[in-house]
């Protein structure tokens, strides 16, 4: 699951500190996209005056919104986005609940591939999550991209109450 992508290859071998750094700094800007991204969702849950839990889950809030999808000017549109988020959502879970660990390969005198690796400590039977810094840094831009265009989604306009009617 994602192994196929090394952070490193070849030529010049890295110091397994020095990627555990850079693995730690971009998890860190994952997650802080991904908050962005939660932030940009609860704003609709807001607007279409949802009475989603403040606690509740992530998933279950996002069931709102797919719940609310006539709402939308753009059903289909919300649908795939909720679906990528559905995806980032699970690694977000596996990279905010495991310590980060750096899996190196080796040949017979260097390291020449590395990985990092996340076990979710609140799921252990899970299978460990290995990803690369590239891919790591590519799900944080869809992150982004995903709570820019979100932000983005029109909804349908609401009709006005007819106004009450005076009677004597």
């Amino acid at each position: 699951m994602g192994c196929e992508i090394p952070i490193s290859k070849g030529g010049q071998e890295q110091n397994p500190n020095t990627i555990w750094t850079e693995g730690q700094l971009t998890r860190g800007r994952f997650i802080d996209a991904f908050s962005r991204l939660e932030g940009a969702v609860t704003e609709y849950l807001v607007r279409l005056e949802l009475k989603a839990a403040p606690r509740a889950l992530f998933s279950q809030k996002l069931k709102y919104l797919t719940a609310s999808r006539d709402r939308f000017v753009h059903p289909k549109k919300l649908d795939d986005r909720i679906a990528a988020i559905m995806t980032l959502n699970d690694m977000r879970s596996d990279l905010a609940h495991a310590v980060l660990t750096v899996i190196v390969q080796y040949d017979e005198t260097k390291a020449i591939e590395h990985w990092l690796g996340f076990q979710n400590a609140s799921l252990s039977d899970k299978p460990l999550r290995v990803v690369s810094l590239d891919q790591l840094r590519q799900m944080t831009q869809d992150a982004n991209r995903l709570a820019t265009q979100f932000t983005q989604q029109q909804l349908k306009a609401t009709t006005p109450a007819a106004p009450a009617s005076a009677s004597a």
